[in-house]
């Protein structure tokens, strides 16, 4: 994520600034030939998908208008591809070619669930990327269940849960899986025949989803190599990771070999990555050392093994919806905000839904893009966005948002984080 993309919208956000995206513009001056360089640069810019924010801060809700400053953005800096459909959305304006204006990528804008395990009923939006925080046995889990049911159907079952998208509503209930408007509620959708079979862009929101639940030593087993033809996967406890490293070497040796750059400069005492015949039919992941030995996966650091999987996981069979667990697991803090890089670049093809504890993870994302989720015994599982906890403007210009958390998180019903309401009453 840009270093800047946040003040840019928080000056959208307060409405202290203007934002304009456009492809870059070589630095160079004069007529001819700089017109020239610069043709060039634009298109080599569409070509890479290169986007350019220009901030201009606002006085009196104008730009400045004479003096040294007139005209002239106060913040000019690279963006993503994800980070300019952000924007846009906040408000920003595209200057450049219409063509290749970043338009929003259809995903779950907001999920409803009731009567599923420990959850009475919750309804929350959600972003692209998304992370769900809080206390153990709150509930986290148990919505990335829900969500790995959908859209299958729950016939029989008390359960219900709607996801909703573009003023649309797909629910799987009882009855089982149907389509209506978002405005109206399941039952009355169905009561009145507003219902309707589930159309193929609602379905294919949530279907296939792929969980991530990455468990070491399931990534440290032999695995059968991966048939010419067919799609890149592997478990989602990670096994097969070496079966698609080996499929890397024959169909992508470019993916191969930049992520084994990217490895050994994350990972300075390796020299390369490494698949070893287990037999004639497994291969394991290792890594060649700069001193000349060898490990192999059985030996390998869980810190390694975690970000192999996830510096692969844009390359797999693409899936709308990949649900994680804790991506944080056996990296070093340093590693995070690498992991959490190549998560919100592929939110640009597929929504992905977080379950973590730790901040910083949380300090990667927007205030938008996190919810908390408690328990009580009265009201089973809560779930209040953190742009909503209170005092969050005063306390959002002091901290960072996962030192936020950690600062007035308590670990059991935050309740100096969420409203009043949902903390028990000791009353009587």
């Amino acid at each position: 994520m840009s270093h800047d993309f946040p003040v840019q919208m928080a000056h959208l956000a307060k409405k202290t600034g203007e934002v304009e995206l456009d492809v870059p513009a070589p630095h160079s001056s004069g007529e001819g030939a700089a017109a020239a360089r610069f043709a060039r640069a634009q298109q080599a810019a569409i070509r890479r998908g290169d986007r350019v924010a220009h901030l201009y801060e606002l006085v009196d809700g104008r730009r400045a208008s004479n003096g040294a400053a007139a005209g002239r953005a106060s913040l000019t800096t690279e963006i993503t591809e994800n980070e300019g459909r952000a924007l846009i959305i906040a408000g920003a304006s595209w200057v450049g070619p219409a063509e290749y204006r970043p338009v929003p990528r259809p995903h779950i804008e907001r999920i409803r669930i009731r009567g599923f395990r420990c959850i009475q009923e919750i309804e929350f939006p959600l972003t692209p990327l998304h992370a769900l925080i809080g206390p153990n046995d709150s509930g986290k889990s148990t919505i990335l269940e829900a969500l790995m049911g959908a859209p299958r159907s729950n016939a029989g079952a008390p359960s219900e849960m709607t996801t909703f998208s573009n003023k649309r509503a797909l629910t799987c209930g009882p009855p089982g899986v149907f389509e209506h408007g978002a405005q109206v509620e399941p039952n009355q959708a169905i009561r009145d025949n507003l219902a309707s079979s589930p159309s193929p862009a609602m379905l294919a929101l949530a279907s296939p989803v792929r969980m991530v639940r990455l468990d070491p030593d399931a990534m440290r087993q032999p695995t059968s190599l991966i048939a010419q033809g067919n799609p890149l996967e592997y478990g989602p406890r990670g096994h097969g990771l070496a079966a698609v490293y080996d499929a890397f070497l024959s169909r992508r040796l470019d993916v191969f070999l930049e992520i084994s750059k990217r490895f050994t400069e994350l990972f300075p005492t390796a020299r390369s990555i490494q698949l070893t015949n287990h037999s004639e039919s497994t291969k394991v992941l290792g890594v060649e050392l700069k001193d000349g030995r060898s490990v192999d996966a059985f030996r390998l650091s869980e810190g390694m093994l975690y970000w192999l999987a996830f510096a692969a996981l844009p390359y797999l069979n693409p899936a709308p919806l990949i649900l994680v667990e804790e991506p944080e697991n056996g990296l070093h803090p340093s590693r995070i905000a690498d992991v959490m890089r190549v998560l919100r670049d592929i939110s640009n093809i597929s929504q992905i839904i977080i379950a973590t504890h730790s901040p910083l993870v949380v300090n990667e994302l927007q205030p938008d893009e996190v919810t908390i989720i408690t328990r009580t015994p009265e009201r089973g599982t809560i779930a209040t966005p953190l742009s909503q906890t209170k005092n969050f403007e005063q306390r959002s210009k002091v901290y960072a948002l996962g030192e936020l958390w950690l600062n007035y998180a308590d670990g059991d019903l935050e309740s100096e984080l969420v409203a009043d309401s949902t903390i028990p009453s000791t009353a009587g």
